[in-house]
């Protein structure tokens, strides 16, 4: 299931506020771009009046890009308003709401606005040979090629920008290069813009309050090094581990540098901007299509909604994973809820982002903790390319795959390949990266060496460029050194039925790649025991199965005997330490009932003589 929720922003109809229903107080009879700047859509040189000063040509250019957005308006797609649901947050004059229409899609763009966008640049483009170094007029030029689709153009113009101000010109290098989908090379424009900018533009583009919810704004409050508890949420926002550069930090760069080119501008809403739009804006980003909404009530105005791309999600970490340190035993796994959020982001080079079903889990070893990651990877139907489509540089890039381009010539594979990797992220670097390539649906399994940390995150992911599809699972784990007296006990793993692996070796070529099972199928775990010092030192073990997210109270009531036979699902036995100094491994197998389809637990205690009890949980699902 993709990981999304649609999101709609529109403005608020406020006493006093800078709200347009129909035309803006201030739009003149509509009169075509080409028309105001005499002679441009030919070709012809600019009429103007003699000598105008810098001013008066920038007004001039303002005055076509407000009557380009009163234009546009005139031509969005309409539907028949039928009230507006609840806001689920407010930002100033804006209302946001989560729709929760996942299938939505964005309708073709009207030709008469392609028509008018491409005349108002014709028209500014002239402007700008009057005011080269104007950074509004540059600023219009770079978002408006952005959003008709001129990568390339808008690229060319960025690269040979001349403002005084050169941090302008990486700050819209790099949201033109997030924009096609190189994340490298927009990394790289925007730290020489963070570098030479102002310092009060700095401490408002790397001010992280507007996206992280309340509880991460403490969390890094606690923090004695901010700076590098910063850099360690903006590493775990990144989406994908497997793609190329951070996209969720220029993404974060990419809505400044457009906030910029949109000061002292109109837009859809027919409001003039303010620090409101900024917020949206930094939060959510800029919406990708709007709609005109009439009024039921007889009216002859008419309300724009703005629509976020579907494939949005909240990206940065819940607080419980940056806390797994303080004291928590089991892993956390991170899990990304649907429904409204401080701050939502939809990578450039992904449609959804999807939860691989599979399994993480760790063998502590003597020079570190070996990580497997196995699981059954989605399917993915074959993608041809268009006859005659253009080489897109984004998309060839995103087609490699271990050095040679797929499904860009006259076949394409009959199962495409997919990118999968495993990943363990550290105070901050990846000191684990493992990477291949598999078909789609086949079984990935990985393993690696992580050394010794407080803690951090395990990330198996798979990727499919051509179908701009990705799926991940990710968990937080300790990586503490278990001293060699301490009695510990691995995570649990589920094997395939039946598997009888000889030791822990083994183990990755059994584990079932999916938590799924059938109703009374049995199930076969693996796991293993540390700091027993003998044969002779016995070990209780039981094990059984429980309802998932089943309350203490209800627990505690069925182990009294008032709420159902517990036992039929549990087994136990008796037996000493390993013969040699070292872990001891084992596998069991439990009979399950027939048990009502829904989320259950497999959890086995274990208990050495003279030491507390030891738990392992592990999760699945019966279908």
């Amino acid at each position: 299931m993709p990981i999304s929720s649609a999101l709609t922003v529109a403005a608020l109809a406020l006493s006093g506020g800078d709200v347009l229903h129909g035309v803006p107080p201030d739009a003149d009879p509509y009169v075509p771009v080409a028309a105001i700047v005499s002679g441009t859509a030919q070709g012809a040189p600019l009429q103007r009046a003699s000598s105008p000063d810098s001013a008066d040509i920038r007004a001039r250019a303002r005055k076509l890009q407000s009557r380009f957005e009163t234009s546009r308006a005139r031509h969005l797609p309409s539907t028949l308003g039928g009230g507006r649901p609840e806001c689920d947050d407010i930002i100033g004059r804006m209302c946001i709401w989560d729709d929760g229409d996942d299938d939505w899609t964005p309708r073709d763009e009207p030709e008469e606005i392609v028509a008018l966008r491409d005349g108002l640049l014709a028209a500014l483009d002239s402007l700008a040979r009057e005011i080269p170094g104007d950074h509004w007029v540059f600023g219009q030029r770079i978002r408006y090629l952005v959003e008709g689709g001129h990568l390339g153009e808008a690229a060319s113009l960025a690269e040979r920008c001349g403002l005084p101000k050169r941090w302008r010109c990486d700050a819209y290098l790099g949201y033109v290069r997030h924009h096609q989908q190189n994340i490298r090379g927009a990394e790289q424009a925007f730290r020489r813009a963070l570098d030479a900018m102002p310092a009060r533009t700095f401490a408002d583009w790397t001010d992280p309050a507007p996206v992280l919810d309340r509880d991460l704004r403490r969390w890094l409050a606690d923090q004695a090094d901010s700076a590098a508890a910063m850099d360690r949420l903006w590493m775990l926002a990144d989406p994908l581990f497997l793609a190329p550069g951070n996209d969720r930090w220029t993404g974060h760069l990419s809505r400044w540098s457009y906030s910029m080119s949109s000061e002292e501008a109109r837009n859809p809403y027919q409001l003039l901007w303010g620090d409101d739009l900024t917020r949206v804006t930094v939060r959510y980003g800029w919406p990708i299509a709007w709609e005109r909404s009439w009024s039921t009530g007889g009216g002859r105005g008419y309300s724009v909604s703005g629509h976020d791309y579907p494939g949005d999600f909240r990206a940065f970490p819940p607080r419980e994973l940056l806390d797994w340190g303080q004291g928590r035993v089991e892993s956390f796994v991170w899990e990304i809820p649907d429904g409204h959020a401080r701050s939502k982001y939809a990578p450039p080079y992904l449609d959804s982002l999807g939860v691989l079903e599979g399994q993480i889990g760790r063998f502590w070893r003597r020079d570190g903790i070996m990580v497997l990651g196995v699981s059954e990877l989605p399917r993915v139907e074959p993608v041809a390319a268009a006859p005659g489509a253009p080489a897109d540089p984004a998309e060839i890039r995103n087609r490699i795959i271990d050095g040679g381009i797929r499904g860009s010539g006259p076949g394409t594979p009959a199962s495409p390949l997919l990118r999968v990797g495993l990943f363990v992220e550290q105070d901050g670097a990846l000191d684990v990266d493992v990477r291949t390539t598999i078909a789609s649906g086949g079984a990935v399994r990985l393993s690696a060496l992580a050394p010794w940390a407080n803690w951090g995150v395990v990330s198996l992911e798979a990727w499919s460029p051509e179908s701009r599809r990705a799926w991940r699972l990710r968990a937080g784990m300790g990586f503490r050194q278990i001293m060699p007296d301490l009695v510990a006990l691995s995570d649990l793993l589920l094997l395939e039925t039946g598997a009888e692996p000889a030791g822990p070796e083994e183990v990755a070529e059994v584990l079932r790649t999916s938590t799924e099972v059938a109703g009374g199928e049995p199930l076969t775990l693996a796991f293993e025991v540390y700091g027993l010092r003998s044969p002779s030192e016995l070990v209780d073990f039981r094990a059984w199965v429980e309802k998932r997210d089943e309350g203490f109270f209800t627990r505690a009531v069925r182990w009294l005997g008032i709420g159902g036979a517990k036992e039929q699902v549990m087994i136990g036995w008796e037996e000493g330490g390993p013969e040699r100094r070292g872990p001891l491994f084992r596998t069991f197998s439990i009979g399950l009932p027939d048990l009502d389809p829904g989320r259950y637990e497999v959890v086995i205690e274990v208990t050495a003589r003279g030491h507390s009890s030891l738990e392992g949980r592990r999760g699945f699902t019966v279908r």
